[in-house]
């Protein structure tokens, strides 16, 4: 029974903080001692992160919902928006339904070996590097952004009350999203279909979606709680696709059903802890501090798997 809380916790922290939940899942047991858990258990596991995602994401799902079957329930402009943002979520989800489909057997190979999937955890970090390194020098070109004077009022010839921002360089800036939830509304197709191959990505083991996505939305100009939001919510067919495909080996559990229950149901808590947890820390700071943990963590896990290798 604890192992399957313990395991049920790993792979719901994991699921969505950027640190990949195949590389710890297939990590974690061994260092722990614990048999491999079985396909089917894994199987719950991912259904109990999927509770968490729909979880959290509750009213924007009903939001789709009523957007195709009552849209007067939310006004026009209102469903316009949820259907747009619901077929970008479609759009964006082809590509790792195709890799996924081709390539699924390839990467439970991968992290069927503990020590690979930690030499994949360390080297992938370098995509999330590299994204928190080009979205500082961006931030250093734009250089800083300066208060000037409003448009004139048209019939006084006054200055209005108001004022606008001008970059330095004297481009007009766009006024920025209210929050990260009104700028996924505004997600344009070529940067929701650009996060949607990235999602492909997450498929090498140690990549991690949430990890791949965010890392690629600020390659796009995405602010990282912006990418986040739809990341999870890419993540919901992702994980369903995945899990439908798997429901055969439910049937070659060795796990007590009271200790897939557990695990699924702490997978499910700990998930919307992180979801949660993630979207708020990544309004204020960057990846760097789930950079540091990768490459520390990968290092130490590679050290502790050569010495226990059988």
């Amino acid at each position: 029974m604890l192992r399957a809380i313990v395991l049920g916790i790993v792979q719901g922290i994991t699921e969505f903080l950027p640190i990949s939940s195949s590389a710890h899942l297939s990590i974690v047991p061994r260092l722990l001692g614990y048999a491999t858990p079985t396909l089917a258990f894994e199987v719950l596991l991912h259904f109990g992160t999927l509770a968490a995602v729909v979880a959290y994401f509750a009213k924007d799902l009903w939001a789709f919902v009523l957007s195709l079957v009552a849209p007067g329930r939310l006004g026009r402009e209102e469903a316009a928006i949820r259907r747009r943002l619901l077929g970008l979520l479609a759009l964006a989800s082809v590509p790792a339904a195709v890799v996924g489909f081709l390539l699924q057997d390839w990467a439970d190979q991968q992290t069927a070996r503990p020590l690979r999937a930690a030499v994949w955890l360390v080297v992938t970090t370098v995509i999330m590097i590299a994204a928190e390194l080009y979205d500082r020098a961006r931030s250093r070109r734009a250089g800083p952004v300066v208060p000037v004077a409003a448009e004139a009022e048209a019939a006084e010839g006054r200055i209005a009350g108001t004022r606008a921002e001008r970059f330095a360089r004297g481009a007009a800036a766009a006024p920025p999203p209210a929050d990260d939830e009104e700028e996924l509304k505004r997600l344009p197709v070529t940067k929701a279909t650009g996060i949607g191959l990235a999602q492909a990505l997450a498929l090498i083991p140690g990549t991690s979606r949430s990890g791949v996505t965010i890392s690629t939305g600020l390659f796009l100009g995405v602010s990282r709680a912006t990418a986040a939001r739809f990341s999870f919510l890419l993540s919901i067919p992702a994980i369903l696709g995945a899990g439908v495909l798997k429901l055969d080996d439910l049937s070659g559990a060795t796990e007590s059903p009271a200790a897939l229950l557990a695990g699924t149901l702490a997978a499910a808590v700990s998930g919307f802890l992180a979801v949660s947890f993630l979207i708020r820390l990544l309004r204020t700071r960057t990846l760097w501090p789930f950079i540091w943990y990768r490459l520390i963590a990968g290092g130490l896990f590679v050290l502790l798997l050569t010495t226990v290798r059988s």
